[in-house]
This record gives structure tokens, sequence and C-alpha cells, in this order.
């Protein structure tokens, strides 16, 4: 199929010009009808019986720098059509409790795809990293588009929400791919202690040191979990908000425009028509790598700041668990 090809193409240094342009424009055309895949989702979710004002619930579109990323990546799927994940919810929940009602409410949906949800209970089967949520696939085969699409839905725990954002903001101060399970470094095995630990506290409420101490065969980490803490610190207190100069009114999306070397953060507020071509031109613009741009919807700005908290500078959970348990990474 031409998506297909257009994927291809994109990470193909032979391509021409004209070639990339084409591709380029096929792959921003399939990510935008996955608007509307993103939007039925929403809805289906926001009206389970679980999804209350407890959860924290957003969208978004994969961004280009993204999909590309992955589409390089060696054990991922290299075909775009294949991606399941273009559209994408995140819902982040009080405890395992709360996520189990959830996960159960989202089974029950027409929409849900069981045998494609199965391989992504990343509780039961975590990450080399250490990540853990469950992730549900949900397929839309009615749109207006005329295309079967996928919507993934991230479901996590607030603490294993505040491990993953940790991670990304820790990626982004030294430049590293932990997310990405390049994890064969004492930054890996500090995290995935930091996991495990997370996990240990939400199915039994207590913890078992020596266990997590023998994720590296013994080795402590506590010099890296102190530097790390000293890092992520240092990340948050250096975000400076950029004035919204929207205005009132009602707004379905916002965009997230993160400056990673000035360390900025500016919220544009939009409306469903204005935002998915505001994100494509500001995408599209000489931004440089320096710029990582989210555009989510369903969602307030102070909702937006506990489901980013990456972009706003605030894990001070994530870091004040860590503080409290340094001794099992002695």
């Amino acid at each position: 199929m031409q998506v297909g090809r257009a994927g291809k193409t994109l990470v193909s240094p032979p391509s021409s010009f004209e070639e990339q342009a084409s591709a380029l424009a096929t792959v921003n055309y399939w990510r935008e009808i996955h608007a509307e895949a993103l939007q039925r989702a929403l809805e289906d979710i926001e009206c389970l019986d679980n999804v209350d004002s407890d959860v924290l619930v957003a969208g978004r579109i994969k961004k280009l720098a993204t999909i590309i990323d992955k589409l390089n990546r060696p054990g991922t799927p290299s075909d775009l059509q294949t991606m399941y994940d273009i559209a994408g919810c995140r819902l982040v929940v009080p405890d395992m409790a709360a996520l189990d009602r959830v996960y159960k409410d989202l089974s029950g949906l027409p929409a849900f795809d069981a045998p494609k949800t199965s391989r992504h209970d990343y509780i039961a089967h975590p990450k080399p990293s250490g990540y853990r949520g469950r992730h549900v696939i949900l397929h839309y085969c009615d749109l207006e588009c005329g295309h079967k699409l996928f919507v993934e839905v991230q479901l996590r725990t607030a603490l294993q929400h505040g491990w993953a954002t940790a991670v990304e903001m820790h990626d982004v101060a030294v430049k590293s791919r932990l997310k990405f399970n390049e994890v064969g470094n004492p930054a890996g095995r500090f995290f995935k202690k930091a996991a495990l630990l997370i996990a240990q506290l939400e199915q039994w409420g207590e913890v078992d040191a020596g266990a997590i101490r023998e994720v590296s065969a013994g080795r402590p980490e506590l010099p890296f979990a102190l530097s790390t803490i000293q890092t992520l610190k240092a990340a948050y207190n250096a975000v400076c908000f950029l004035p919204d100069d929207s205005g009132g009114g009602v707004f379905d999306y916002y965009l997230v425009d993160f400056t990673i070397d000035e360390q900025t953060l500016e919220l544009t507020k939009l409306d469903s028509v204005a935002a998915l071509v505001t994100y494509f031109e500001e995408e599209g613009s000489a931004r440089g790598e320096s710029h990582d741009l989210v555009l989510t919807r369903g969602s307030s700005e102070e909702r937006l700041a506990k489901l980013y908290p990456n972009y706003f500078g605030d894990i001070s959970e994530f870091v004040g668990l860590i503080e409290k348990h340094l001794d099992v990474f002695a």
C-alpha cells in the first residue's frame, strides 16, 4: 500500500528529494486521518464507568520525528501500516486497583482488539528498561476516511507514570536513550531498580531491598542514584513558562512546545479546526531538533501538567520516593 511505501521511503537515504516530499505528504495524511480515530477513542473512554475525576486522560498524534525514529529502530515494525500507536491516549490512574477496573472497562468496548492487546501487558512482562504499564489497542473500522485505524491506550498508575517521565527527562538532559531499552549502563540499572521498587510498593506495600539489589548482581548504584536525582532536580528547576496569548474561550486541543536547549515551555490553545493544521505547520517549520512538539486533546492545563511532567518540570513525587528509599541502591 502507498502508506507502507511512504514510510520506507522516509528512512531510505537513496531516495530523491521529490520522493521524500511525496512520502512526507502521504505520511502526514496518514497521521491526519488518525485524528478521527483518536476522537472516537477519547469519546469511548470518557463514557467508561471507572474513568472519573481521579483518572487523567489525554490524546496525541505521534510526532513525525518519533515515527521516523521508530521505523529506524531495530526490532520494531518497519511498515507504517503496522504501527498501531500513530494515535494514542494516555490514562493515569491512582493505583493498581483503579488500573484493573479501567482495564476491565476498556476490554468491554466494541473497539477493543484482544489479540493485539494481549502482547502489551508490561506489568506482567516489563520491558528490559523496567517500564511497567498496560497498553490497550482499540480499532475503528467505520471511519469517514474509509480505513481501519488503531489507537493505542497507555494505562499507567501515577507511580508508573512518574517513573516513565523521569526516564524521559533524564534522556533529554544527558542525551541518552533509556526509554528505548538502551539500558546496559549505570543509569539503566538505577532506573530498572527504581521500577522494581515501585512494583513492590504497589503490589505488596513493602520493599524487598535484597531483590532490588540483585537486579545488578549486588552492584551498588547509590552514587548514580544521587547524581540522577540532582540531574532531574536541575532539569525541572530550569523550565521557564512562556505566556499563552490565545485568550479565553473553549478549546479542544493544546499544542505543547518545549524548547530543549532553552528549557522554555509554551502552550497554545487551539480549537478542533485549527489544531492539526497548526501542528503540522509548526512541526514542518525550521525549528530543528531542539523543539519538542506535542498536540494533545481532551485535557486542561492543570491536568496536562500531571500527564506530561517531563515538560512541566515536576516529577517531585518520583524524586521524593527515591530519596525515601536510597538504602536499596546502596
